[in-house]
């Protein structure tokens, strides 16, 4: 039997291992490529999407310039364009950007919601084998701005003058509130809403707040008021906050915006109440009831005790009005005086804000309340924060501003007060602050900021306008 032998040819076999070796590079240099391209791509991806969120947070920032929407819009659009381009570098990992596409759309909800979107072209390397040249790489980011009620409530009271001294701050301070809180907003057509009270024996509501859908203010003629503000009076603060409240609710719930704001200036302590008080000679009369902190006796121009009792309080001035001419109302034998006396206070002032504490830290004595200075004077300190309680707990966030050395001193002596009663205390609280005696976390939380002089008055203004438009976004 005759058998036949195979024997392999070399020649053959290496044909076949280049063949495998071959097709096994091709595999092996595409999975690298993969893997590389596909790495720079994950880079470029990463690039583009903090560029377009930039750029997003950036239009919707913008924004707040513009006279209307259009103007707002075009703002948008080169805002986005400008941080895009800081942030996205042409040539990035070999890749080339597209513009920004950058949209901006008013909603009915008072919100403005900006999208932006881009792409970016990279030249594959390695992939090439596989017949991939580009890989293309598409981001989209989207920012939300909320718009804005604002009221800036300012202290004119006299212990800012006199206006016309060197000394005087009350120009610095109109000055700072113009340029570093008011031109900070967006004003024209469609955009914040932002009004104007001021306060010193009495409060007047100087510009009022829009109060339609069309939303905006008219920048011009909140500083022309702020320019024409008189300087002189006492401290009705809660006057002053308690129509700041009112005309942010005279907006019509359907139409509010969703970021309420109070931005409360003072230089002192409150030392007045507004209420309806009832006189010996029978009847009432109403207006704001000074605590007589300066002395315990007020004598007329012709020598008369107008307060008889030591510790009377006996000036009322007229209500709705910044510093009127003042009316006397003896708290001693009304037979001495012309004014009739004021018998006691009443539970409540205007608006039915109660003059006890909410939170009782200071006890008013009497029942009924007895009409003396430092029932007053706790009257008034008690109102101003039960008004901003009410007011924080619909959601409308405070902000403080205080000037000047007094407010971390004890200028009251008369009622007891501790270290507790310093007018820096009561604008901490009433702003809330994280670091008030009387924190609320269920409730906003706003900022105090302290000008020591004048020349601080600037930063504290820019501080808190620049905190208000952070929480636009």
């Amino acid at each position: 039997m005759r058998r036949h032998s195979y024997r392999s040819h070399p020649a053959r076999q290496r044909g076949q291992v280049l063949i495998i070796v071959g097709l096994s590079l091709v595999v092996l240099i595409g999975a690298v490529g993969l893997a590389i391209d596909s790495g720079r791509a994950y880079g470029v991806k990463a690039r583009l999407n903090a560029a377009v969120d930039a750029a997003a947070i950036a239009a919707a920032r913008a924004l707040s310039e513009g006279a209307d929407d259009n103007q707002r819009r075009q703002n948008a659009q080169a805002a986005a364009a400008r941080f895009f381009q800081m942030n996205y570098p042409n040539g990035f990992l070999g890749s080339t950007p597209s513009a920004p596409s950058t949209s901006a759309v008013h909603e009915a909800s008072g919100y403005w919601r900006v999208n932006v979107s881009a792409t970016a072209d990279m030249p594959t390397t390695f992939m090439r084998v596989l017949g991939n040249t580009e890989a293309n790489v598409a981001a989209a980011g989207e920012a939300i701005r909320r718009d804005l009620d604002v009221i800036l409530v300012m202290d004119t009271s006299g212990s800012l003058g006199p206006p016309t001294s060197p000394s005087s701050v009350f120009p610095t301070l109109k000055s700072a509130a113009k340029s570093s809180f008011i031109n900070r907003f967006a004003a024209g057509a469609n955009g914040d809403r932002v009004g104007l009270v001021s306060f010193s024996s009495g409060s007047v509501i100087d510009v009022q707040i829009d109060k339609t859908g069309a939303r905006g203010f008219n920048r011009t003629a909140i500083n022309n008021a702020i320019d024409a503000l008189p300087l002189g009076g006492a401290t009705a603060s809660a006057e002053g906050m308690r129509k700041a409240l009112e005309e942010l609710n005279a907006v019509p719930a359907a139409v509010r915006s969703s970021l309420r704001v109070i931005l409360f200036f003072s230089d002192g302590a409150p030392n007045i109440i507004n209420g309806t008080f009832p006189r010996q000679s029978g009847g009432t009369v109403t207006g704001n009831l000074y605590s007589e902190t300066s002395s315990q006796t007020i004598e007329d121009g012709r020598g008369r005790s107008l307060c008889r009792d030591s510790d009377g309080a006996c000036r009322l001035f007229p209500q709705n009005q910044r510093n009127g001419n003042e009316s006397w109302y003896s708290t001693g034998n009304s037979s001495d005086v012309d004014g009739p006396r004021i018998t006691s206070l009443p539970l409540t002032g205007s608006g039915s804000v109660a003059l006890s504490s909410y939170n009782n830290r200071r006890t008013i004595n009497g029942s009924p309340y007895t009409n003396n200075r430092c029932n007053v004077n706790k009257a008034a300190r008690n109102m101003v924060e039960n008004i901003a309680n009410t007011a924080r707990g619909q959601d409308v966030r405070i902000y403080t501003i205080g000037l000047g050395d007094a407010l971390n001193n004890l200028e009251v002596t008369f009622c007891g007060y501790g270290n507790n009663e310093r007018g820096a205390t009561i604008l901490r609280r009433l702003a809330n602050t994280a670091d008030s005696d009387t924190l609320n976390a269920a409730q906003p939380q706003g900022l105090y900021c302290h000008a020591a002089t004048a020349v601080e008055l600037d930063r504290c203004f820019s501080t808190i306008a620049s905190e208000i438009l952070r929480l636009t976004l």
